[in-house]
């Protein structure tokens, strides 16, 4: 079925370059790299900001210890521990930040390149259809386009992901599933008894007893 697709497709789009078809994917690839280039160097000054900044917690961290251990004092678990962790935290954001460039500069590296077959295409003096050339010129554009509009949402889930992940780390490692699933229960209980109470109607009046006397407009007293 995907093959009679291909089939299909390949059957009915010809690919063909042409002055317009080069123009728009020039101005695509123009694009592309101008947007990205901001994106990836603002990516990349404030992760370079939050490493300087784990690098020297770390360095003091470490230079506390050294100075506690002259005067005779060995190095608790606990801080050891500490210490670890800052290092676990430098290691993610250090491997998070080279994927990232790996990833853009490799996706620069096809534009710039496809970008200058484009330019050699354009100077032929009789160029030609060149087929292939239009068909991976569309294919690396679109690429392109892609890695610019993934970094953002990647970026945006990742910080999702660890807000619920590791924002409530602390909580989960203190108390156990059974716990906290009886604090949620107690929970959604409490708030069903609170809009029960919230919506339920007014009493009715008893029968026999005195009815509230209602004022009328322009009455005398």
């Amino acid at each position: 079925m995907t093959q009679l697709a291909a089939e299909t497709l390949g059957t009915y789009m010809v690919w063909a370059m042409s002055n317009d078809y080069a123009a728009i994917v020039t101005t695509i690839n123009a694009a592309v790299l101008l947007v990205g280039t901001v994106q990836y160097t603002g990516l990349t000054r404030r992760v370079g900001d939050r490493m300087l900044a784990a690098t020297r917690e770390q360095a003091e961290a470490k230079a506390l210890l050294l100075d506690q251990r002259r005067l005779g004092s060995e190095p608790s678990p606990e801080s050891l521990v500490r210490l670890q962790e800052q290092r676990d935290e430098l290691r993610r954001r250090t491997r998070a930040n080279a994927v990232a460039s790996f990833i853009w500069s490799a996706t620069c590296a096809l534009l710039l390149v496809q970008q200058m077959r484009i330019l050699a295409w354009t100077g032929t003096a009789h160029p030609g259809p060149a087929s292939e050339l239009a068909r991976s010129s569309f294919y690396v554009t679109v690429t392109g386009v892609l890695v610019l509009v993934a970094e953002p949402l990647a970026r945006g889930c990742y910080r999702l992901w660890r807000g619920g992940r590791w924002g409530s780390l602390e909580y989960r490692k203190h108390y156990p599933r059974s716990e906290r699933r009886w604090l949620d229960r107690q929970v959604r209980g409490a708030t069903r008894l609170a809009a029960s109470q919230t919506t339920s109607p007014a009493p009715a009046p008893t029968p026999g007893a005195p009815q509230p006397r209602r004022a009328t407009l322009g009455a005398d007293d």
